[in-house]
């Protein structure tokens, strides 16, 4: 069944849109029947009919000089008048009134008026020269003669068409032709009266390139009730016209499955093309050449409405390719797959909800917005149909004049109850898959919307369900989406249709449904053990639970089929939980995916076989083991027990050889590992974190790549070797060293070691303390990207670590003991250096590089690639007031500056002391513009004394020579940060090209006195603390000076 068009009575169509639509005739003939009755007037006629053009024609012969009423309203109701202008129409008083009504009717009515001169000069008609003189002599008596000479003048000096100088087949084409093209005009576009479909129009028509000479198939895709068939029903009256022939076939799916059905459709369409011919074919659904041949001459329009297969489509138009040039075929359907690889595709998507408002509200309202009174009703209602034309149409012919109380008694029900209408279309996907594909299409409607594609594609292989080809066929179908994030994602009606179809397989006993989901059900199968063999798939979020839930130990017993069973909570927390009082004694041994959150026995059932199981989460769980002995587990992938504070031990895992992840973290009993971890080939990640009672480890796995302890408190020793390991966290563990086989994992990223303050500087072992041990290891880790050293008592850093070429992040936050650092390497992009209250900043090798790596260049052919918005801040409690420009509000405007040569401004902040975490901003403005803009973010610490913190703001070009000013905002998550104080600052380049920070080494501006040329026209002043007119030696002073050409082209105040 295909969708019903969605037309549309707009009330707002225009008038003459309204006229041209209740016009009786297309063409009204007027013709000396003497003349041409029999020859050219009888082939126009037969001509236009073909086309399917209304056409009035008078048969009788001319009676009198007056024409009939009749024959008048006959001309006051066709859109277009045809005048055949003979050499004896002049002759006929019955003719010349004809004539004169017709250009009445032009005048008054708009109507279009074409005259044709058939084997006559038009200058005759014009001037009433020739047979029409001769014919004036007969009529000189007649009081109408004038206004019949006026009317020949009139209809000659129109645009039309002369037989003289074509053959008739070619005038009569031509004119058919222009008559279409017309007529089509003239009719109310049809795409205006479908909400929505309007605005699709343009790109529909470049795919199908009308007008080319090329064959073009479109195919029209999208889920049920979209609107395919409206759309292509719309398009087919919009263009059909403009071929020479055309079939529009409906319901292919649904003809095709009746007995004889698709060739009759074969039969329709060929019958159709070929101008209503019968035709015997020999051979059901095979063409004759000869008939193919003839279609390859004659430009066609074909409409194959709801397709449902590849071989429907084959059968009624093998190859499309052999049609006339010129020629255009539409498919509409439900399945992608139909179509072949080159073949253009148009997806139909759903409507917007002001579409779909306006939509409804002419459906139940024959207006565009809703009744008063009614507003929130129907935006509810529209809710529920989710953009779905179809759905909007029924649910709104549903709700026609309906009180108030039966609109919300109709929405209540469709929150438990589908309408069966809309389901029945969209259920026609559903019932052309197979069984594999409709147990993945119910999985993922009752529990997988959602979820990642990959993951639910790995867990329903494992079901024996084909889930790769199966989703596939799905999204094909439009019976799925998948999301830019890779989610699969299903429209909300199709996943009512989905349920209900479950709901039918038993609607009075949940307990004998394949796929349970309603809490309330869930809750009445597992408490009164009312499940049975066909349950394949439980969730429960025990969030939605109203008590507590005791289950008896056999509550799984008779589930034999169970392959999903979930039962979590989605908050951090729930008041009632499920217990199994008396135990468990029985699992089904079909179980891919077992997540029980909070589980509250010792260990699973002893009579459990794991064998295909995929997946099992029992997080903060009450278990001590999870079996005896060794387990098959040849499918198992992830075992996730974290928080289970009583586990004690874990099983035997050599069988699990799929096994990729182990997450233990918090199980705080947990005293060792069995040793078969390191034997598993797939295992990728071990998280261990929190687990404070592991005093000693070794891990090697040639596949590990994550390990995580973090917070393993009693862990002094450990040793590790991977190939593959990327990050090892070891950070607040009791080493005291790192040890020497860590430089075998070259491939390590991230080492972080962060509060690990047992490391003993002195210790004389063979595993060198972390500062004695670093030089040796860090030289091999060639991949380390980021090392986290904060908290721990180091006091220096390698030289090697200036080697580490892959090196973006180094956080020394907290190293009380770090003294000095030596050279960093060039790829750093961020060092984080809080509270290292004894680093000493004699060499500002940090500072430089935190210019490098924290603070925006100022040079325009980097920026901003090589940085990212960073800021540097350091400790300082005011601004020089000889030094650029500042102020205590937030904003400040500053005069005119020579402009060639600026490149941007420094923007600082004074921030007061307290906790920090935020961004600070600065926006410049020219004539209420912005010409420039960037922010600096202050991580999470806590300012002990008060700190600026600067960023450089690059300009735009095409400045004008006009203040400039700048705004400054700081948007923070805490509220104890004040900014105190703002400062601008303009920076200029230099002819040469040279700019502050592309100086060889900032250092040496500060350990140098003098002033030194570093460029042409430019002079570096360095720093000299007896010019410090406040006497505040912490405070720093840099200026940069074109001595040659202009003053100062930089000052910044850097408190160090």
């Amino acid at each position: 069944m295909a969708e019903q068009p969605m037309m549309s009575d707009v009330a707002s169509s225009s008038n003459s849109s309204s006229m041209a639509s209740c016009k009786k005739y297309d063409v009204f003939l007027s013709f000396r029947g003497e003349d041409t009755r029999m020859n050219f007037t009888s082939h126009l006629h037969e001509a236009l009919k073909q086309k399917k053009v209304k056409t009035y024609i008078d048969y009788q012969l001319e009676k009198g000089d007056e024409i009939s009423q009749g024959l008048i309203k006959a001309i006051e109701d066709s859109h277009v008048s045809i005048v055949i202008m003979s050499e004896n129409y002049a002759s006929s008083k019955w003719c010349l009134e004809e004539l004169s009504k017709i250009l009445e009717c032009q005048k008054n009515q708009g109507q279009i008026v074409i005259p044709v001169f058939y084997n006559i000069d038009p200058s005759h008609v014009r001037k009433q020269t020739g047979s029409y003189e001769q014919a004036f002599v007969k009529h000189q008596e007649d009081l109408r003669c004038n206004k019949w000479r006026a009317a020949l003048t009139e209809v000659a000096n129109l645009s039309g068409w002369d037989s003289r100088n074509r053959t008739e087949s070619k005038l009569l084409m031509d004119i058919v032709g222009d008559i279409l093209r017309k007529l089509t005009a003239r009719y109310p576009n049809q795409l205006k009266g479908l909400v929505g479909i309007e605005e699709n129009y343009e790109q529909i028509e470049s795919l199908l390139r009308i007008g080319s000479r090329e064959v073009r198939m479109l195919g029209i895709w999208g889920m049920g009730g979209i609107g395919k068939t409206t759309l292509a029903t719309a398009l087919y009256a919009q263009l059909s016209p403009e071929f020479e022939g055309g079939c529009f076939l409906t319901n292919v799916r649904e003809n095709s499955s009746r007995h004889g059905g698709l060739e009759a459709l074969h039969k329709k369409l060929y019958t159709e093309l070929l101008d209503n011919e019968s035709h015997c074919f020999d051979a059901p659904l095979l063409v004759p050449q000869f008939v193919m041949h003839r279609l390859g001459h004659k430009k066609v329009f074909i409409v194959l409405d709801d397709v449902a297969t590849y071989e429907q489509l084959e059968h009624l138009i093998e190859d499309y390719g052999l049609l006339g040039p010129g020629s255009r075929v539409i498919v509409t359907t439900r399945d992608k797959q139909i179509f072949r690889p080159n073949d253009e595709i148009y997806e139909v998507k759903k409507l917007s909800f002001h579409r779909s408002l306006e939509l409804f509200s002419l459906t139940v309202f024959e207006e565009k917005t809703p009744k008063h009174g009614h507003e929130d009703l129907s935006r509810r209602a529209v809710s529920y149909c989710k953009g779905i034309p179809l759905a909007l149409k029924v649910l709104g012919a549903s709700l026609r004049r309906r009180s108030k109380e039966a609109w919300e008694s109709e929405l209540r029900k469709l929150k438990k109850i589908s309408n069966k209408e809309i389901n029945n279309v969209l259920k026609l996907s559903y019932d052309g898959l197979d069984r594999s594909q409709k147990d993945i299409f119910l999985d993922i409607a009752c529990f997988f919307k959602g979820k990642d594609r990959d993951w639910v594609t790995n867990l329903l292989e494992a079901c024996d369900f084909f889930a790769a080809s199966g989703i596939e066929v799905l999204l094909d179908k439009a019976l799925v989406t998948i999301s830019d994030c890779n989610s699969i994602e299903m429209h909300d009606l199709i996943q009512e249709m989905g349920r209900e179809i479950v709901d039918q397989e038993s609607i009075k006993e949940p307990g004998r449904r394949s796929r349970l989901w309603r809490p309330e059900e869930v809750h009445e199968v597992l408490k009164h053990n009312l499940g049975t063999e066909v349950v394949e798939c439980i969730t429960l979020d025990t969030c939605n639970l109203n008590r507590d839930l005791n289950l008896s130990s056999n509550c799984f017993a008779k589930m034999v089929s169970l392959r999903f069973l979930d039962i979590h909570c989605s908050l951090s927390s729930t008041r009632f939980h499920v217990y199994l009082p008396s135990g468990l004694e029985s699992l089904s041994d079909k179980l891919r995916y077992f997540y029980w959150d909070g589980f509250c026995h010792e260990s699973l059932p002893s009579n459990f076989h794991a064998e295909d199981l995929v997946e099992i989460y029992m997080c903060r769980s009450k278990l001590k083991k999870l079996w005896d002995g060794v387990q098959n587990l040849v499918n198992l992938e992830k075992i996730y027990l974290e928080s289970s504070g009583n586990l004690v031990e874990i099983p035997d895992l050599s069988k699990a050889e799929k096994l990729r992840s182990i997450d233990l973290s918090y199980c705080k009993s947990l005293r060792k590992l069995h040793p078969s971890l390191s034997s598993l080939p797939k295992l990728t990640m071990l998280e261990l974190s929190g687990c404070t009672e592991i005093e000693n480890l070794n891990v090697h796995s040639k596949y590990l790549q994550r390990l995580y302890l973090k917070g393993c408190s009693s862990l002094k020793e450990f040793s590790v070797t991977s190939h593959e390991m990327t990050i090892l966290e070891l950070s607040y563990t009791a080493i005291c060293a790192l040890p020497s086989s860590i430089k075998y994992n070259r491939k390590l990223t991230q080492l972080l070691l962060y509060g690990c303050n047992n490391f003993d500087c002195t210790q004389d072992n063979t595993n060198l303390s972390l500062v004695q041990s670093v030089p040796n290891i860090i030289g091999h880790l060639f991949c380390l990207e980021y090392l986290d050293l904060s908290g721990t008592i180091v006091e220096n850093l390698p030289e090697s670590i200036k080697n580490l070429s892959m090196m973006t992040l180094l956080r020394l936050n907290d190293c009380r003991k770090l003294v000095s650092l030596s050279e960093l390497p060039p790829s750093l992009k961020i060092l984080t250096a809080y509270n290292c209250t004894s680093l000493v900043f004699s060499q500002l090798l940090v500072f430089e590089h935190m210019l490098q790596n924290c603070t925006p260049s100022l040079s325009k052919q980097y920026y901003p690639k090589q940085f990212e918005g960073g800021c540097v801040v350091f400790p300082g409690d005011h601004i020089r007031n000889d030094c650029g420009f500042h102020t205590r509000d937030s904003s400040i405007t500053i005069p005119y500056l020579s402009l060639p040569e600026l490149c941007g401004f420094i923007c600082c902040v004074i921030v007061s002391e307290g906790s920090v975490e935020g961004h600070f901003s600065c926006s410049i403005y020219q004539d209420s513009k912005q010409v420039g803009m960037d922010e600096g973010q202050l991580l999470h610490t806590t300012l002990i004394s008060d700190h600026v913190a600067f960023l450089f703001v690059e300009t735009c070009d095409h400045l004008s020579e006009i203040p400039f000013k700048f705004e400054f905002n700081y948007s923070q998550k805490t509220e104890k940060v004040i900014i105190k104080e703002c400062g601008v600052f303009p920076v200029y380049a230099s002819e040469s090209g040279l700019k502050l920070f592309e100086l060889e080494s900032i250092t040496q501006i500060f350990n140098e006195s003098q002033s030194r040329a570093i460029g042409d026209g430019l002079t570096e002043i360095g720093v000299d603390g007896s010019n410090n007119e406040n006497g505040n030696e912490n405070e720093t002073w840099l200026r940069v000076v074109r001595s040659s050409k202009s003053s100062i082209t930089c000052s910044i105040l850097l408190p160090i």
